[in-house]
């Protein structure tokens, strides 16, 4: 599991930075830099009139990886310690990226 630090506070999942899914993906399979990433399981919170009811926000997350140049890439598994997503107020996942990439 990474310990995951998520900023993108438009996306269904966050909980004051903390990301509520059990796992993530980030794709990303030809990318060599942070912003040719992103988080695919990114869901909108939209107007407000769905809210997140589950409250399970850890900081540990299974983050599958599909950014195969990224050297915490081991059999799309991420192995970093530690993570980052990026991305504000997105309003698509296209709006997100890993800010831990670091390309082979």
């Amino acid at each position: 599991m990474t310990n995951l630090d998520c900023s993108v506070t438009g996306c269904f999942y966050n909980e004051d930075k903390c990301c509520m899914k059990e796992n993530i993906l980030v794709d990303g399979k030809d990318a060599t830099e942070n912003s040719e990433t992103c988080c695919s399981s990114f869901k909108e919170k939209g107007c407000g009139c769905n809210t997140n009811t589950v409250k399970n926000s850890k900081k540990e997350v299974d983050v599958s990886c599909e950014a195969t140049n990224c050297m915490f890439n081991d059999a799309c598994k991420c192995q970093a310690e530690h993570i980052g997503i990026a991305g504000g107020n997105a309003c698509n996942c296209k709006e997100t990226e890993c800010a831990s990439f670091d390309c082979k």
